[in-house]
C-alpha cells in the first residue's frame, strides 16, 4: 500500500508551498543523496511526484519498517502543516525495474515509475524528472 502526501493544504485545498517541499523533505529526513553521476537518487520506497500540478511525496509502507525515524518525520510534517494525506494501492518500482505489490504483475512498467491505482495510462515525466500520477 502507497501513502501519498499530496501538497495541497485542507480544507480549502491551496497549493502548499514552496514549490520544491517534497524534494526538500525526502532529502531533509534522510531519504535522498547524490550518486557519482551528480544525480539525486531517492530510497526505494519514496518518490516525488506531481499531483494535479502539486508537489507531492509517494512512500511505500514498508518505509516504516525501513526507516522508522524518516516516516515517522514524513507524517508529522503533513499533518503539522495540514497536507492531505491518503493511501493507495500500489507499488514504486525499484532501481532494478521490479516492484513490490500486485499491480506490478498486472501491467509493463519502465524503471522508478510509479504505479498508482490500474489506470492503463502510464504517468509521464514532467519537466523537473518528476512522475506525474493522476488519481
Amino acid at each position: 500500500m502507497l501513502i501519498v502526501i499530496e501538497g495541497v493544504v485542507l480544507p480549502d485545498r491551496r497549493k502548499f508551498r514552496p514549490s520544491d517541499w517534497a524534494e526538500m523533505l525526502i532529502e531533509g529526513v534522510g531519504l535522498a543523496h547524490f550518486g557519482p553521476n551528480h544525480k539525486i537518487h531517492y530510497e526505494d520506497d519514496v518518490e516525488p511526484a506531481t499531483i494535479d500540478g502539486c508537489a507531492s511525496i509517494i512512500f511505500d509502507e514498508a518505509l516504516e519498517q525501513s526507516h522508522p525515524e524518516a516516516y515517522a518525520e514524513l507524517l508529522h510534517f503533513a499533518t503539522k502543516n495540514n497536507l492531505n494525506i491518503f493511501m493507495k494501492e500500489g507499488a514504486i518500482s525499484h532501481p532494478d525495474g521490479l516492484a513490490a505489490g500486485r499491480l506490478a504483475a498486472e501491467r509493463e512498467h519502465h524503471t522508478n515509475q510509479v504505479l498508482v491505482d490500474c489506470d492503463p495510462h502510464l504517468p509521464v515525466e514532467d519537466k523537473k524528472g518528476w512522475r506525474v500520477v493522476k488519481t
